[in-house]
């Protein structure tokens, strides 16, 4: 077995952590904090583009507030699952507060869509033993919140609370530089697709999860907005990524199914 997971974080502009609040904002562009939504919901039009092109069906973790408040016209055809409500750090959060988020994340993915979420991403990648401990509650099976070593098989694994972990590989590439499976860093022109499918070469079996965030494909943490150009050349890149990595012999499918074709060739 040979699988990619094509895995997007669909959350608010930019976020970032704000003092004294569990919701979180948005990176400061001379506005203030407030969280804004307009380049997620352009980046995902722009991944859904290049998923169709692709013909790639991915796993989206979505942040309730945010699947609330965009367009998000042509989801349904995809895995979505979820990120929290208001991008919570959900460690930081009591037991109540925990459970209304995740309460509210499953019902807003359940209006949108019309599906019960089974899968899940913490926001931050922050997770404990009370937030794994919870997911069951609400019907989530699948968690793709940790990262794990690169190596030559990626299989997920079951948490004692029941829910099978799958992971985001990280490793160092062939200079000796620390590299996850994350693709922020060439959306910064940090890093080259040939990046990314130099790291699924190194996985002879198993799941190789690649993940990136719906905003970062129209703005730069660093530079803000980009323009028409940029944009397109990210697109590219992402999609050139997918390609590299399927040439290899990896089967695109979502995070659920994996963790279940793998589980079953297990026995």
């Amino acid at each position: 077995m040979k699988a990619l997971c094509f895995t997007v974080d669909l959350d608010r502009d930019v976020n970032i952590q704000v003092p004294g609040k569990a919701q979180a904002g948005s990176l400061d562009r001379g506005a203030g904090t407030e969280p804004r939504f307009s380049s997620s919901e352009k980046g995902l039009e722009v991944l859904l583009d290049v998923l169709g092109e692709t013909g790639v069906q991915a796993t989206f973790f979505a942040e309730g507030r945010t699947l609330e408040t965009i367009s998000s016209r042509g989801l349904s055809r995809h895995e979505v699952g979820i990120h929290g409500y208001d991008h919570e750090d959900l460690t930081s959060l009591s037991g109540h507060d925990l459970r209304m988020s995740m309460s509210r994340a499953v019902a807003a993915v359940r209006r949108v869509v019309n599906r019960s979420p089974v899968s899940f991403r913490a926001p931050y990648m922050k997770v404990n033993d009370a937030v794994l401990c919870a997911l069951p509650e609400f019907g989530i099976k699948y968690d793709s919140s940790e990262y794990a070593p690169l190596g030559a098989s990626i299989l997920p694994r079951r948490l004692p609370c029941g829910v099978a972990e799958l992971p985001v590989p990280e490793g160092l590439d062939s200079s000796g530089r620390k590299i996850a499976a994350y693709l922020w860093p060439m959306h910064e022109g940090k890093r080259q697709p040939e990046d990314y499918v130099r790291m699924a070469s190194e996985v002879r079996g198993g799941v190789f999860v690649l993940a990136t965030h719906t905003w970062h494909m129209v703005e730069s943490r660093d530079r803000g907005p980009m323009g028409a150009a940029e944009a397109s050349k990210n697109a590219k890149n992402v999609q050139k990524t997918i390609e590299g990595i399927i040439d290899l012999g990896f089967e695109p499918t979502t995070v659920s199914e994996a963790v279940r074709h793998a589980e079953a060739l297990r026995g």
